[in-house]
């Protein structure tokens, strides 16, 4: 069962406001949006909307955070005379399904953007934008089963289980579940988790993140 990081009360919020960021970022600066996520994620804008921090998932605007990205991102202060139109876009969609996605499954946005790439998820606007967004957790969930961790690849090309894995590394059961499924982001542990990880499955942290 998924801890969520904010009531759902915000939820629609919060996926609005994101949704109406990548629209701007795409469609009113013409910027590309596999670019512009890779900023979002690099910021530390799109952590404070995982961790459920108020200001960000009730108090911004979608121009706001956008703009916020790109100072962060560039290190430039961005001003604009923009006033949202809040089109409902195939770019506005993705931004809204990614956020109801990434509170519904706990995982991170960049652990999502990378088992589902932008480009993909625009494809997935035809089918499922009119569709219950119940019917987007479960096409999104599809592709994580598909998709096998690199942690889960390398402990398989070493033919460990994940008990043997604990117990030569160190690292608890539950937390080599979590990384291998996704539901925990590996490239946000401790590094001693990876080392420790890297060192019992005798390859380089490299190789796992």
């Amino acid at each position: 069962m998924t801890t969520h990081a904010y009531s759902q009360l915000y939820l629609n919020k919060s996926s609005r406001a994101v949704g109406n960021m990548l629209h701007d970022a795409v469609l009113e600066f013409g910027m590309n949006g596999t670019d512009f996520l890779k900023r979002f994620i690099q910021s530390d804008v799109s952590v404070q909307i995982e961790s459920g921090n108020p200001k960000y998932i009730a108090g911004k605007s979608g121009l706001e955070l956008f703009l916020e990205v790109m100072e962060k991102t560039t290190g430039q202060i961005y001003t604009t005379d923009l006033i949202e139109s809040y089109d409902r876009s195939d770019v506005y969609w993705v931004g809204w399904m990614l956020t109801h996605y990434q509170w519904y499954s706990g995982r991170t946005f960049k652990s999502i953007l990378d088992t589902v790439p932008y480009d993909e998820l625009i494809g997935l606007y035809g089918t499922l934008h009119e569709a219950d967004i119940q019917k987007s957790y479960e096409v999104l969930d599809a592709h994580f089963s598909k998709s096998e961790s690199k942690l889960k690849v390398a402990r398989k090309h070493c033919g460990l289980t994940q008990e043997a894995l604990a117990n030569e590394s160190g690292v608890s059961l539950n937390t080599i579940r979590a990384y291998e499924r996704k539901s925990k982001d590996l490239n946000k542990a401790q590094f001693d988790i990876v080392m420790r990880l890297a060192k019992a499955l005798k390859c380089d942290v490299s190789e796992l993140l």
